[in-house]
């Protein structure tokens, strides 16, 4: 089982996920289905800041189904995560911790 890092250092979280991402069958995906996961998860944290904001949402509203631009989104992440009071490693442990109670097949 991959070592969760008792650290935040980016590259040993980035070990990490590579390592459970092995472990889950989650390798053989191809970049452009990790974008497309990608893009759907910004969706959902765009509809979650809309809601914060007590932006209104139309009846019909739904959930929206290389280097450089990796370094791109991962700094507007965290200029959100900034702006709400996130600590984003606190919430991407909290969450890994969720997830490794769940059963993966």
């Amino acid at each position: 089982m991959a070592v969760f890092p008792e650290t935040d250092s980016l590259h040993k979280v980035q070990e990490y996920t590579r390592a459970l991402h092995h472990e889950r069958g989650f390798d053989a995906e191809s970049a452009a289905q990790k974008m497309l996961l990608l893009t759907e998860e910004v969706g959902e944290l765009a509809k979650g800041v809309r809601k914060l904001a007590e932006v209104k949402f139309a009846d019909d509203t739904r959930r929206t189904e290389a280097a450089e631009e990796a370094g791109d989104v991962f700094i507007v992440l965290m200029d959100v995560c900034n702006k709400l009071g996130i600590d984003l490693y606190e919430a991407y442990c909290d969450k890994e911790m969720k997830n490794r109670k769940r059963v993966w097949k």
